[in-house]
Parts: C-alpha cells; sequence; structure tokens
C-alpha cells in the first residue's frame, strides 16, 4: 500500500512528465515491480497444487495436425465435458461477481465520507475493502477448488474403471480362455472316466441302485485292511460300469441303500466303518459262490 501510495502522488505530481506515453509506461513499470511478488506467489501455489494432484510428467513435444482442425475443436467445446467446464466457469464467475457487489454493497454507506478523509486514512480505508473482498473471494474459490478437486479425482478413477469386454479380455489374458479351460476340463474328466473304466475288470463286485447308481468294489485278503471304491457313476455311466463288469464276470448285486452311501465316498477311497457288514455280508456270499464254483 505504502508504494502503491507513493506511485499515486508521483502520478499526481507530474514526476512521470507530461508525455502520456512515457507516464503509462512507467507507471506500468513500477506497477508491475509492487505486483510482481503477488503474482510470483500465486505462480507458486498454482505450480504446486498441481504437482500435489498429478507429480512431474514429462512427454516429449510433437506437433499434432488434428490440433489444427477447427471440427475437433468444435467437438471439444460441445461435448459432455467442455459444456460442463464452461458451466463451472460461468458459475465461478457469476459467484465471483455476487460476492464483489455483496462486499462492495455492504460498504456502500462508507464511500461518501472518502470524499472528507485525508490521503493516509483513505489509503488504509480503501485497503480494508480491498482485503476484504479478496479475503471473500479467497475463501470462496479456496472452497471450489476443494470441490473440483475432489470432482476431478471422482472422474479420474471413473474413465480408469474397465468395461465388461475389458474385463473379460483382461481374464482371458491372465486366466487363460474360459472355453480352452472348459476343454482340457472336459478331456481331464474324459481321462479320469477312462482310467476308472479300465479299473472295474479288476473289481471284487459292482454294487447297484439299479438303475441311477453303481459302485464298484476292490478287496484283496490279506492286502487290504478294508474295500476300496474303484469305480462309480450315475445313469449313462453306471449303466457302462455293469456294461464292463457282465463282459468280465464281475458279480453284480442290487442294494438300494448301500449303493446311495457308497456313491458318497470319493474314488479310491476305503468303505466307513459303519458299512462294513452290509459290504462284508456280500463279499462272504461271493465268495462262497466263488468256493462252490
Amino acid at each position: 500500500m505504502a508504494s502503491l501510495s507513493s506511485m499515486t502522488g508521483r502520478l499526481l505530481s507530474l514526476q512521470y512528465g507530461r508525455e502520456p506515453f512515457t507516464v503509462m509506461r512507467s507507471a506500468s513499470v513500477d506497477a508491475m515491480l509492487i505486483l510482481a511478488p503477488f503474482l510470483g506467489i500465486s505462480l507458486v501455489f498454482a505450480v504446486a497444487a498441481n504437482l500435489s494432484q498429478g507429480g512431474i510428467v514429462l512427454k516429449p513435444m510433437k506437433f499434432r495436425f488434428d490440433s489444427l482442425n477447427p471440427l475437433q475443436g468444435l467437438k471439444r467445446i460441445f461435448s459432455v465435458n467442455g459444456l460442463t467446464e464452461t458451466m463451472k466457469s460461468l458459475l465461478k464467475f457469476a459467484i465471483g461477481i455476487y460476492l464483489v457487489y455483496w462486499v462492495v454493497k455492504k460498504d456502500l454507506p462508507l464511500l461518501p465520507g472518502l470524499m472528507e478523509m485525508g490521503f493516509m486514512p483513505l489509503v488504509k480505508t480503501a485497503a480494508m475493502m480491498i482485503i476484504k473482498a479478496a479475503a471473500y473471494g479467497f475463501l470462496w474459490f479456496f472452497v471450489l477448488s476443494a470441490g473440483d478437486y475432489f470432482l476431478q479425482r471422482w472422474q479420474l478413477e471413473r474413465s480408469l474403471r474397465m468395461s465388461k469386454e475389458e474385463l473379460k479380455e483382461e481374464y482371458k489374458e491372465s486366466e487363460g480362455n474360459p472355453m480352452i479351460k472348459s476343454r482340457i476340463k472336459s478331456i481331464q474328466r474324459e481321462m479320469a472316466r477312462r482310467r476308472m473304466m479300465q479299473e472295474v475288470p479288476k473289481a471284487t463286485v459292482v454294487i447297484t441302485n439299479p438303475t441311477h447308481y453303481a459302485v464298484a468294489l476292490k478287496y484283496e485278503d490279506g492286502s487290504m485292511s478294508a474295500p476300496v471304491v474303484v469305480a462309480k457313476g450315475m445313469d449313462a455311466v453306471a449303466q457302462k460300469i455293469k456294461e464292463i463288469a457282465r463282459k468280465n464276470s464281475v458279480p453284480i448285486v442290487e442294494d438300494k441303500p448301500l449303493a446311495r452311501l457308497l456313491f458318497k465316498l470319493d474314488l479310491n477311497a476305503q468303505i466307513p466303518q459303519e458299512l462294513y457288514k452290509a459290504v462284508a455280508r456280500i463279499l462272504a456270499h461271493i465268495f462262497r459262490l466263488r468256493g462252490r464254483s
């Protein structure tokens, strides 16, 4: 304020001369020197704010011919993002003008008394009015910039989200094509089924439902502590197990409750103790028949 007062005194006392252009040039240089620290502080804060949000990003400079296309520029202006930015700018400008009007309106009763003040009281009163207006403006734009920061961050995070198609492609790249994986699992199941069917001719007995379930048990006296499930299946697989059993003269016994219980067991698992008696009765009957033959 002292520098502005001094510059005003030089203007009024014609120390800059009487030539309008010379006076304007000299006064402009002095005004820029007075405002330079404030402009420098604003520049530092603006750069610091951008660095805190996005960091330092170095990109090679290259000329883009599409930036000269007026149609592309019109598309950017009238796009949703462009219209949103325009509305935000108009809103900021309108509210800023209203704040200035509101501050000045409150100080309007003081203006007539300024004519009766001395130079230094006048400068102090004007400075207080300017500081008050600047404080309100700073507060408004600080709140606005904070809200805009969170809005921009939300828009950025939203733009980084992947679409369903992108998620599918990424899943294919990282986990493999689901169709190929399904085909591999199907081949693996078929190979496991073939290995299981190869064990049916070695089974001791096949216990059936008779139509829905078929479980092949193997028991070798002396080498096994309990019978083992070597094959099992439902419906078509069950019929295949029984067909192989008949071709290889493996006994087939119908026992609906026992077949359901045995089907719940895993392949190559020994039967539990609670099924010992039921299975032993069937094996004993089979061994007696074999003994007679």
